[in-house]
């Protein structure tokens, strides 16, 4: 069965990386420039990459609403930030890092994230 991972982030450039990094590594990837996009799933997710600094609605707002409406979602959160110290606790993610990231530190975070909910 593979593994589903949804990736959104306003900036095209990290969407491709990401993408390129996880479907190589027997992910089936998702990707959204924005949390709107987000609001309604149209599918389950093992792993979803949140950038928190979005134009139209951030990763705050999205985890905000998925809190009220889907708490569980949170588990399978990991919060992508150039501002991670300001989301530290802020969101009740599986784990926070910062922009730019570490590609095999992000794989890492990645593989944990998605056995923990299997």
């Amino acid at each position: 069965m593979s593994r589903r991972l949804l990736v959104i982030d306003d900036d095209a450039d990290i969407r491709e990386i990401v993408a390129t990094l996880f479907e190589e590594r027997g992910f089936e990837v998702d990707l959204l420039a924005d949390g709107i996009d987000a609001v309604h799933l149209p599918k389950d997710y093992d792993v979803i990459l949140l950038d928190l600094n979005m134009p139209v609605f951030d990763g705050e707002r999205l985890a905000d609403y998925w809190s009220l409406v889907e708490p569980a979602l949170l588990r399978r959160v990991i919060v992508l930030s150039g501002y991670s110290r300001f989301a530290q606790g802020r969101i009740p993610a599986f784990a926070v890092l910062r922009k730019p990231f570490d590609p095999n530190e992000l794989a890492e975070l990645v593989e944990r994230c998605a056995a923990a909910d299997s």
